[in-house]
């Protein structure tokens, strides 16, 4: 039975430890060009040297969900799985409900439930999915005690134009905000507050980008009916 090593390029693994590997290796690899494996050139997607579909076309946006993308590509390929169905996969799997879930166009705006980013590196990520947009962020929730310093960087990359910001972290992500130099910094009281204010703030073309960097349980039960009612709000706009 043949085994397969599925590996990311520039994965920290030595090359010894690579050599010790009996099973066939499949590479992939966001910055260069891989032999036998998936990877990104001149934002094209291919496997095996041959192009699958631009980057654009993907039904997940981020970084972080391309290479989740490349490492299935390798896999769909040890089983033999054809170029085009890759590629239909791909176009139209829109993720997992509640983590940077697509809710659609909205008076030209695209609007994103990140809801189950709780955390700080979460909300990071799902900033670095839109580099060519401008964002309007949602954030705010429960305050465990963490400084969100570590998201001024991301902050300050973002191309963000305006943060609404609800919950008991309003404070400590203002201070965030202000930091990073966030030209439009709004304090509303919850995220159905928060959805006018973002329509109101936006253009079509913009991203509305629900993605709290905190829990949710200071004002909803859960991270499930925090997106709900943000994908409700949203909907009013229809």
């Amino acid at each position: 039975m043949t085994r397969w090593f599925i590996m990311r390029t520039a994965s920290g693994l030595s090359s010894s430890s690579l050599r010790k590997q009996k099973a066939k290796k499949v590479p992939f690899s966001l910055k260069q060009k891989v032999a036998n494996g998936a990877y990104v050139s001149e934002e094209t997607i291919y496997f095996k040297d041959q192009a699958i579909m631009k980057v654009e076309e993907m039904g997940l946006p981020g970084e972080h969900n391309l290479m989740n993308a490349l490492a299935a590509l390798a896999v769909a390929g040890v089983y033999g799985v054809s170029v085009q169905h890759m590629a239909d996969v791909l176009r139209s799997f829109k993720g997992v409900r509640h983590r940077l879930e697509y809710v659609g166009v909205v008076q030209g705006r695209t609007v994103y439930n990140d809801s189950k980013a709780t955390n700080s590196i979460a909300t990071s990520q799902a900033l670095h999915a839109f580099p060519k947009k401008e964002i309007v962020l949602l954030a705010g929730g429960l305050d465990r005690g963490n400084s969100f310093d570590v998201l001024v960087p991301d902050l300050v990359k973002a191309p963000i134009k305006a943060v609404l910001l609800f919950g008991e972290t309003q404070q400590k992500l203002k201070d965030a905000c202000l930091k990073a130099r966030i030209p439009v910094i709004k304090e509303v009281e919850n995220v159905e507050a928060a959805v006018p204010e973002a329509f109101a703030l936006s253009q079509p073309g913009d991203v509305i980008l629900l993605s709290p960097a905190c829990a949710s349980w200071d004002q909803y039960k859960s991270f499930e009916q925090r997106g709900d009612i943000f994908i409700a709000e949203v909907n009013k706009f229809r």
